[in-house]
């Protein structure tokens, strides 16, 4: 096939040509958009001229000497667009050719290259409305493509509306959230962590929301997952940790009672290698006792990378600074490493009270779980406490700190300091 351009000869070529195949009208098409994963790992371990060689056999393989192929482009690295023509073939005959067409480029590259596992991802978008502008059509079967980065069962992803929307909402989420963070939209929230015997609060939980730029508020499980997924995770980490320390110092020179405040940190921001010396810059810049602030890091964290955190909690403790393991129970647990686990705290996830605190075998394995921890000296607190009788189960198993609906939802942190800045009863 000679219609194949290079990046040197860019889009426009490509483009100009897909155009005239859907302006003859005479084919049925299919838009492709194809790249391999841990393309990497074979510049790192064979040499730079090894991977380029493999650019050279997927452009040979799944266009230039592919009969069903129209046009193609390179766009450099191992990314690739093309045009098919399928027609006298169903959709599942395309999907099932190039699925099998994969599978043999797959195993070409592992006995080529045993050190590292490739894995081919095909995104497919069926051009049957001739109204779709042929960039857009690329685009969807981008999307289609990236729909099953990340995951090894299958090869090949055919475009659907779902996979539009789900795109155009992580587009949606991570732009509003550039443009909160740039716009002082990025709110502090706080919820209270209550002392049953004391009736009392004795610290809170930093909890984020952003604003729409329209007055209304966005919570966080619509755009925090995605921020995880597209890597900037670690600018609302930053951003939040700053205004725990900036509210602890505003209620000190406002005289009134402060509390310890823990603050959700992500994996990808706790291990960076900056992570403890720019929290011992904020420390110095707000002159805030160490003791008034609490990290937690979600109990995967502690399971899969305790090696990589171990230096950083150690010198974070050392200065007087908790950790907590967040969500502790909620898919995770493993009790061989509980006493080893470099933490001040447990949290005991929400799911405990929504489910087990229901059953007897439940409440057995609570009660357990509770005296143990308590036996190798973790501080606790109960998330999710919603009714009375969940708190006086969990106060008469030894847990004295709980967090919930019963007693609050998450506040404002202005509305905290007006409500518990200043001793009092809460029932």
């Amino acid at each position: 096939m000679n219609n194949f351009y290079t990046i040197q000869s860019g889009n426009n070529q490509f483009i100009s040509k897909a155009v005239s195949l859907v302006e003859d009208n005479e084919k049925t098409l299919a838009f492709i958009a194809l790249d391999i994963s841990n393309f990497k790992y074979i510049n790192d371990f064979y040499s730079m001229q090894e991977g380029d060689k493999v650019m050279e056999d997927i452009a040979s393989f799944f266009f230039i000497n592919e009969p069903l192929c129209l046009v193609a482009y390179g766009m450099g690295f191992d990314q690739f667009r093309g045009v098919y023509d399928m027609t006298g073939m169903s959709k599942e005959e395309l999907i099932s050719y190039l699925t099998q067409k994969s599978h043999e480029f797959e195993y070409m590259l592992s006995t080529r290259y045993p050190l590292v596992y490739n894995h081919v991802y095909v995104g497919i978008y069926f051009y049957e409305d001739r109204n779709i502008d042929v960039r857009m059509a690329t685009d969807r079967a981008n999307l289609a493509k990236k729909a099953i980065k990340g995951t090894f069962h299958t090869n090949c992803q055919v475009f659907t509306d779902n996979n539009c929307k789900a795109h155009y909402e992580n587009m949606h989420m991570s732009n509003m959230f550039i443009r909160s963070s740039a716009n002082g939209g990025i709110e502090l929230y706080i919820q209270p962590k209550v002392s049953i015997s004391k009736n009392s609060v004795v610290g809170g939980e930093a909890l984020v929301r952003m604003r729409d730029g329209q007055g209304g508020i966005i919570m966080p499980g619509r755009f925090v997952p995605v921020l995880e997924r597209i890597g900037l995770i670690d600018r609302l980490d930053k951003i939040m940790i700053e205004k725990v320390f900036a509210f602890q110092r505003k209620c000190l020179n406002a005289g009134k009672k402060v509390y310890a405040i823990s603050v959700n940190v992500s994996k990808q921001e706790f291990t960076s290698l900056e992570f403890a010396e720019n929290i011992f810059k904020l420390q110095k810049q707000y002159q805030i006792d160490p003791g008034l602030i609490e990290f937690e890091l979600v109990e995967s964290t502690f399971v899969n990378d305790l090696s990589c955190i171990v230096k950083t909690i150690s010198c974070l403790r050392a200065e007087g600074f908790q950790i907590s393991v967040d969500d502790f129970g909620a898919g995770y647990s493993n009790l061989n490493q509980i006493a080893n686990i470099p933490a001040d705290i447990i949290k005991l996830d929400g799911v405990f009270a929504r489910e087990s605190l229901n059953t007897d075998k439940g409440r057995a394995v609570i009660k357990s779980l509770i005296t143990m921890l308590n036996d190798v000296h973790y501080k606790i607190v109960f998330e999710g406490i919603e009714n009375k009788e969940q708190l006086e189960l969990v106060a008469s198993y030894g847990c004295d700190t709980v967090q919930g609906f019963y007693y609050s939802r998450p506040v404002p942190a202005q509305e905290f300091v007006e409500k518990y800045g200043v001793t009092a009863l809460l029932r």
